[in-house]
């Protein structure tokens, strides 16, 4: 496992809005934490991710209708920020075979400390 790299992950046993299901997942390893791993879990994207029909069309990553998504290239994929989880390593079902680019894991890193940070002020 390396940090950046997508799996299929069993995100089954939710509660109320969290993902559910099997989706594609950014994952990275936790420090000193065995058998634990942060993750980013991925969903397809759709019309109301982006601003307007045509900025969906052309995934337009510019024209994203909130902060707490991303869109992901390589796997035409939306980051869920929101959906931020830490997993067991037990759920991870398969490698998608693909590692991000160095770019886009510093673009995801910046947005989520952005992001949290945003958390923390606010309450």
């Amino acid at each position: 496992m390396k940090n950046g790299e997508i799996f299929y992950i069993d995100f089954k046993g939710n509660r109320g809005s969290e993902i559910n299901s099997t989706h594609l997942g950014i994952i990275f390893t936790m420090p000193k934490v065995k058998n634990m791993l942060f993750c980013i879990p991925l969903t397809s994207p759709k019309e109301k991710h982006f601003k307007n029909k045509e900025a969906f069309n052309n995934r337009n990553y510019n024209e994203l209708k909130y902060q707490n998504l991303i869109y992901i290239d390589e796997t035409d994929s939306i980051a869920l920020l929101d959906q931020i989880r830490t997993i067991s390593v037990l759920r991870l079902k398969q490698s998608y075979n693909i590692v991000l680019n160095y770019k886009n894991i510093n673009l995801i890193t910046t947005k989520v400390i952005k992001y949290i940070s945003n958390i923390l002020k606010n309450n």
